[in-house]
């Protein structure tokens, strides 16, 4: 901050952003990250994480409907959901919109942030903490995926960019996990980080992903808010993510999920329909992360 009214934001390595803040709501440094909540005119409530933009209370759409709605729309009866990460609670939000599901099981990091998103966050994450389906464990991701017996119909991964703390879940390793974890016809769902402005991270998830999962499909939203596009990917051991518009249409009546802001049936299958400059990037080899060697975005470029 360098006054009590502008925030400025590392936006990338030749980039910075500011934002004015009208209203300061709360600043916490927990164990893992500096959090701070503001409000801006254009965004409304926001949150910052270790000085960059997470998500705002108006655009927190485009993200969390991306992430969440196409692999649980894909899905043909969603009953059990594991999410990794999101402690803003956004994600756990949109998946809790389907009657199927009978539990929602997540798994954060940082306790703090999941009270912070409860008591100022609640245009995000409304009631989704206190939803008798929710199981919130605070701890280590990965750790969690490598010690449960439990299977998933969908497992949505919430992450952090792979950055230095968060490199192993981005790995060949952990994505066989998440696959192993999945039930017969289980979808995993993630996000792929921008292929504009990190090409390389963007070629190395699709790849390490494509080196697990024999069915995967990718398909990208421009997050207001990050002001930038944002790729996302599904994934499954088995051919079931091509779903028709009518059986779509026909879901999205049944489990009375909308109408929503982004998604929607009749645009499902448009998005996976991939711009030029991204079929480019995927067509340069590139090599796939693993535990032994995880691939990290280089500090400058971020």
């Amino acid at each position: 901050m360098t006054d009590h009214n502008i925030l400025n934001e590392p936006f990338s390595s030749t980039m910075n952003r500011q934002f004015r803040i009208t209203r300061n709501i709360h600043t916490q440094t927990t164990p893992f990250q500096r959090v701070e909540v503001v409000e801006t005119n254009d965004y409304g409530i926001t949150l910052f994480l270790d000085r960059r933009f997470q998500t705002s209370e108006k655009d927190e759409f485009f993200y969390h409907e991306s992430l969440v709605h196409p692999a649980m729309m894909t899905h043909p009866d969603p009953q059990r959901v594991l999410i990794i990460g999101g402690g803003d609670g956004g994600t756990l939000e949109e998946a809790l919109k389907y009657p199927s599901v009978q539990s929602a099981t997540m798994v954060e990091l940082d306790p703090e942030v999941v009270e912070i998103a409860k008591t100022h966050l609640r245009a995000i994450c409304g009631d989704a903490f206190d939803d008798p389906r929710t199981r919130l464990i605070i701890g280590d991701g990965r750790r969690f995926v490598e010690e449960t017996d439990e299977t998933f119909d969908v497992i949505i991964l919430d992450l952090t960019d792979p950055l230095e703390p968060s490199k192993y879940v981005y790995t060949r390793e952990f994505y066989s996990l998440c696959r192993d974890r999945l039930r017969p016809g289980g979808i995993l769902a993630l996000h792929n980080d921008s292929p504009f402005f990190y090409p390389e991270a963007f070629n190395v998830i699709s790849k390490t992903l494509e080196a697990v999962f024999p069915f995967r499909r990718q398909y990208l939203t421009y997050i207001v808010g990050y002001m930038l596009d944002f790729a996302f990917s599904i994934c499954s051991r088995e051919d079931v993510l091509d779903v028709s518009e009518k059986v779509l249409l026909e879901r999205a009546q049944e489990r009375a999920i909308g109408p929503l802001n982004y998604y929607s049936p009749q645009m499902h299958a448009r998005l996976f329909a991939l711009p030029g400059y991204v079929t480019r990037i995927l067509e340069t080899p590139c090599q796939i992360s693993t535990d032994a060697a995880p691939y990290v975005m280089a500090e400058e470029d971020y």
